[in-house]
Parts: structure tokens; C-alpha cells; sequence
């Protein structure tokens, strides 16, 4: 039998917490709230000089555990995908096709009872990176995105931070951890019930 290390209160707090915000379990809950794709237009410029339509297709997520926080539990988020542009400059219509990288910092609060949160930080143009997608482009175009860029930053930081303020993320960022142990408690008793409803043979010789 492995002998038993006894710790106090906090430590099984802060060791608790550790365990159950785990970075692969935030970044499968994140990915589940997130749309594959999302899709939009905006117009700027006087007399809408400027028309874009884009489609942000997801490519990847990770979750990383920020260890110069510690003892608080913090992890940085980092949502990867491809940004297509249709875009209409002065009349010139132009195609562009963008990396963009999104991080957000999530910090994990607690309340009573036994209640945790996941607060994310609201982004900023500091916290997206742009890159385009190709090669020897005509420079031109690459004058042409320059204008284009700073606007499609923006526009993702003011998506990000509704997203982050969306009453559907704000209630999915409240972990009720007495409410996991009792489906995990019920799914036992059931589990439990299950077996005891095997059928059992007697043989006779």
C-alpha cells in the first residue's frame, strides 16, 4: 500500500485546483465552445471605400499552464487559425489569406463553496499576430494590405473580447465542482447497480 504524505488545507486546495484545470481539459472545453468557422463583413473608410468579407476557419488550439504565476493558476490560450479576405479597395478587389494567432491569458479564481472560474483577460492589438500566406506577392498588394491590416486587427480584438463578454462563455466559465462529484458519485451508483443486475449461474454437478 503506497504510504499516504499528509499536507494542509492549502495544499490540497492549490493541488485540487491543479488537477481539475488541467491545460488538456481547458483547451478541450474552450474548442467545444468555439466555432470551426466564423464568418463576417466590414465596411470602413468614408462612403465605404473599403468593403472586406472574411472566413475565419479554426486550425488548432493550445493551452499552456503559466508557471511564473504560481501559487495562483493561470494558463495562456492560443487559438490559431486561417483568415480569408475578400476585399474591395477604391473599386481594386483583392484576395488575401492570413495566419492569425489569438492569446488570452485565463486565470482561475475560486468561491464558495467549492466553485471555480476561469476569468480570461480582454486582448488587444498585442495580442494577435497577423502573418500573410504566400510568397514573392506584387509589392503593390503588400502596399495595399498594410492599409488593410491595422483594420482587420481591430476587428479581431473587438470579436475576441465580445466573444470573451458573451453570456454563454461567462456561464461556461464557472466550474460547480460539488455538482462534478455528484455525477460522478451517481454515475458509480448506477455503474454499481448495473453489475449487481448480472445475471449469475449456480452449477450443479
Amino acid at each position: 500500500m503506497t504510504k499516504l504524505k499528509a499536507i494542509s488545507y492549502a495544499e490540497f486546495g492549490h493541488n485540487f485546483i491543479e488537477q481539475v484545470v488541467t491545460a488538456h481539459r481547458l483547451g478541450n472545453e474552450i474548442e467545444a465552445l468555439l466555432e470551426r468557422t466564423i464568418a463576417g463583413s466590414m465596411r470602413k473608410l468614408p462612403a465605404d471605400m473599403l468593403m472586406i468579407s472574411y472566413v475565419f476557419k479554426l486550425d488548432d488550439i493550445s493551452v499552456d499552464p503559466l508557471l511564473n504565476h504560481l501559487p495562483k493558476i493561470a494558463f495562456m490560450l492560443c487559438v490559431r487559425g486561417n483568415l480569408q479576405l475578400d476585399v474591395e479597395l477604391f473599386g481594386i478587389e483583392l484576395k488575401f489569406s492570413l495566419a492569425v494567432s489569438i492569446q488570452v491569458q485565463i486565470d482561475v479564481e475560486t468561491y464558495a463553496p467549492v466553485i471555480l472560474r476561469l476569468v480570461p483577460h480582454p486582448v488587444s492589438g498585442h495580442s494577435i499576430r497577423i502573418d500573410l500566406v504566400g510568397e514573392n506577392l506584387p509589392s503593390d498588394v503588400l502596399d495595399k494590405l498594410k492599409l488593410v491590416k491595422p483594420i482587420v486587427r481591430d476587428h479581431i480584438v473587438k470579436e475576441v473580447n465580445a466573444r470573451i463578454n458573451d453570456p454563454s462563455v461567462q456561464a461556461a466559465a464557472n466550474i460547480d465542482v460539488l455538482a462534478l462529484v455528484s455525477q460522478v458519485k451517481m454515475a458509480g451508483y448506477a455503474g454499481l447497480f448495473r453489475n449487481q443486475q448480472q445475471p449469475f449461474t449456480i452449477n450443479v454437478y
